[in-house]
């Protein structure tokens, strides 16, 4: 911690008023409400009173203010011991689970494809270099953790997509089992063979589309696009429902029509044997 800090640290101490309101041993989720003659009036527990409750009775929280006890302890005191311990190791982890993130998304790319990698990267970068700089504000400078020492990670070209070769060979074979997996020639035919615009057409459109879109990106080395395409990995199984739902709906359609293309009436031969008798 430097000189600057540590006095900007004091001088907050000196600065908060001596009450109850500004009391660490202050517990405001214990809440008691009187009744009697002190109805209406309430108090919030304390960790460091005997009674267990603040010295006092509140007609509302203003009065914190008017209340205090020589057992007052500042909201910016130094932690004890065991806590300052157990907020180290919790910075030290945090800290060091964004340097793993970050070497593993450099390598394999971010698991997210709403931007390039290089835009996540230098997310993470500045998601770095503000706990590192918390450390600075809350520990001693011989309480650092030793991932602090770690070089802050490069500023990365927006542009970066990483392991682009291995992408490419995804995106390859997620088109060509995507092409070919039953239920994509399915539709192909089905397709074809509309005479008319329907409603399912829509639905079709988005299973052909993706197709269209990922031979683009690979013939054109998009890759951000292909890193898009290539984790709907959802879309065969949807795929295989909407053709499901198509050929049930289809089987369940009335074929038995009379004259004029109107369906037979239930009873109708029933009908014509009973008049010819």
């Amino acid at each position: 911690m430097t000189p600057e800090q540590r006095h900007r640290k004091e001088a907050l101490i000196f600065l908060e008023k001596h009450s109850c309101r500004s009391c660490r041993n202050l517990e405001k989720e214990r809440k008691e409400v009187m009744e009697g003659r002190l109805k209406g009036r309430y108090r919030y527990g304390c960790s460091s009173q005997s009674s267990g409750f603040v010295c006092g009775f509140l007609a509302g929280d203003e009065d914190l203010e008017t209340l205090s006890c020589r057992l007052w302890q500042g909201q910016s005191e130094r932690k004890t011991e065991k806590e300052a311990q157990k907020l180290e190791k919790e910075l030290d982890a945090n800290l060091q689970g964004l340097f793993d993130r970050w070497n593993e998304w450099h390598i394999r790319g971010c698991p997210e494809a709403k931007e390039t990698d290089g835009v996540y990267l230098n997310r993470l970068r500045l998601a770095i270099k503000g706990l590192m700089e918390r450390i600075e504000e809350t520990l001693e400078e011989s309480q650092y953790p030793e991932s602090y020492y770690s070089p802050l990670p490069p500023e990365i070209s927006e542009d970066y997509i990483a392991d682009m070769d291995g992408l490419a060979k995804s995106a390859e074979r997620a088109l060509h089992r995507y092409r070919n997996s039953p239920d994509y020639l399915w539709l192909e035919t089905y397709v074809k063979e509309q005479s008319e615009k329907r409603k399912e057409d829509e639905r079709a459109a988005v299973f052909l589309d993706h197709v269209k879109v990922l031979e683009e990106a690979v013939s054109q080395n998009q890759f951000l696009l292909m890193k898009q395409e290539v984790q709907q990995a959802g879309l065969l199984a949807e795929l295989e429902k909407y053709r499901r739902a198509v050929l049930q709906k289809e089987h369940k359609a009335p074929r038995r029509t009379g004259r004029k293309g109107k369906k037979e009436m239930s009873g109708q031969f029933a009908l014509f044997e009973e008049k010819a008798s």
